[in-house]
């Protein structure tokens, strides 16, 4: 089976994906409609209003209608389509990029969720259940089942108490002394029916993905265990029926979720399910991804107790040593009118990662919001944060002014983060906003009058989060030591304030 590469949210003409599909007109037409009845084509109107899809219909024509709003694998009516993340523009296949990315899903798909609440669990998809009982099959092996047996004068371990019941001893000098052994020994039941069912699963499994063409790229190896099909063992009913009485008595986690995830297989009936089915491994919310790895990336403390950060506590502060940092932030607070009562608390500002560092001897209180934008490259800016998260950022910063100045910070750094496919951090470019930044951040020249956007490595970035770390330190040097737009300031030096803190 030939793979189909198309990039998230890039318009495509009709032609385009044909051409990409190698199938007919009305083959093309069908796997669209597959695609859009499920969400993971969109029909671009040409006045869309999402910020961070903007740039991607820059030059496009009125033929280019079709968006992927996807990232991850499909498999429509045969043809197996990989939509990757839309800051990958090179023209080669992404491969690499896509292999990270799918990895990224799994590790937030652990336990059977997606990064979409919205798109169901690992248990609402076929080709998701293949991929689970695949990658719980590398981790743990083939689900068995063990009999203990004793035997007399066997090899195993000696059941004394056995021995003792069952035995005549001889009496050496008052001492027992025993002729015969009973012992225990214990093997695997090779006819276990539930063992042979998952042998035939997986097998049925690896065959349809290697068919497919996606092993290699979801990292899955070839598993051929048996011959025997799902359907030779038994009727549906029937293995159900022995599903459910084994899962009645299995308390090993691992082996409740195999168990769970080859009767949903059964229920969706395996790989022979209907053939315009559209399957599908992945997310339309992938923004959520990058959240994730740059909270990772730059140590996020937002979540910390203050008694818990790598700082001494002001006075004023010792009192609420066991709030966290997202709880220092007041909450905004409404009134009825006419004296009728407290309208009660409401939500607050939430901002995406708070951390500290050093500069060149200074210590900054650094905001950072994760944006999954890609912004154009030339002439008017488009794609790029707007006015809303623009404000909210100014807002993050004022919310935390009494914070930065009681414990002695040197300044704040507000800084956009937008992913890219390149090697190092570049900035892009910087916002003011003239007559409203000024007034809201107050005299101080601790506080930033504007908010940088960089552009940060996506795969350092996933790396990150994959590995559980904070950025490199010449990553992070880079992107903290270039000077601001329009500033002829030489470039200092940095030191990461913290490592990755254990929570209390």
């Amino acid at each position: 089976m030939r793979v189909a590469y198309f990039r998230e949210l890039r318009p495509y003409s009709e032609d385009e994906v044909r051409a990409e599909l190698a199938a007919g007109i009305d083959e093309t037409r069908a796997v669209i409609n597959a695609l859009m009845g499920c969400g993971i084509v969109r029909y671009r109107t040409g006045d869309e209003r999402d910020e961070e899809g903007l740039s991607e219909a820059d030059g496009a024509c009125a033929a280019q209608r079709y968006r992927f709003r996807y990232v991850g694998v499909v498999i429509a009516r045969g043809h197996a389509i990989v939509c990757y993340p839309k800051y990958v523009k090179s023209t080669t296949r992404p491969e690499g990029q896509m292999k990270q990315a799918l990895k990224v899903i799994r590790n937030l798909g652990k336990k059977g969720k997606l990064l979409d609440p919205q798109e169901g669990g690992m248990h609402s998809d076929r080709l998701a259940l293949m991929i689970r009982l695949l990658w719980l099959y590398e981790e743990y092996g083939i689900y068995s089942n063990f009999e203990e047996t004793r035997v007399p004068n066997g090899p195993g371990i000696i059941d004394w108490q056995r021995s003792i019941d069952m035995e005549i001893p001889v009496i050496s000098d008052g001492v027992p002394i025993y002729l015969d052994l009973w012992t225990r020994k214990i093997r695997r039941d090779e006819y276990d029916l539930i063992m042979r069912l998952h042998r035939a699963v997986l097998s049925e499994c690896s065959r349809f993905l290697e068919k497919s063409g996606l092993s290699s790229l979801l990292s899955v190896g070839v598993v051929e265990l048996t011959d025997e099909k799902p359907v030779n063992i038994g009727e549906v009913e029937y293995l159900q029926w022995l599903i459910d009485r084994e899962r009645a008595n299995q308390f090993v986690t691992w082996k409740q979720d195999v168990l769970d995830l080859m009767r949903a297989y059964l229920s969706e009936l395996g790989a022979d399910a209907e053939h315009g089915r559209v399957l599908r491994l992945g997310t339309t919310s992938y923004y959520h991804a990058w959240e994730v790895a740059c909270k990772v990336a730059f140590g996020d403390l937002l979540d910390y107790r203050l008694r818990e950060l790598p700082l001494e506590l002001a006075d004023g502060w010792l009192d609420c040593e066991c709030e966290t940092l997202l709880q220092v932030i007041p909450r905004p607070v409404w009134t009825r009118a006419q004296g009728m009562g407290d309208a009660g608390d409401v939500d607050t500002l939430i901002p995406d990662t708070i951390t500290f560092a050093e500069v060149g001897g200074k210590r900054l209180f650094c905001i950072y919001d994760a944006k999954y934008y890609v912004p154009n490259e030339h002439g008017k800016i488009k794609g790029q944060p707007g006015v809303e998260s623009i404000t909210k950022q100014l807002l993050y910063q004022s919310a935390y002014q009494r914070f930065v100045e009681e414990h002695g910070f040197d300044g704040v750094t507000n800084t956009f983060l937008v992913p890219t496919e390149e090697s190092v951090p570049r900035l892009l470019g910087s916002v003011s906003f003239p007559g409203v930044m000024s007034a809201a951040t107050g005299a101080s020249e601790k506080f930033s009058d504007h908010i940088d956007m960089w552009a940060l490595p996506a795969r350092e970035g996933f790396d990150c989060y994959l590995r559980g770390q904070v950025l490199d330190p010449a990553v992070y040097e880079s992107l903290l030591g270039q000077p601001d737009v329009g500033q002829d300031a030489s470039s200092p030096t940095i030191d990461c304030a913290h490592e990755l803190l254990p929570m209390g």
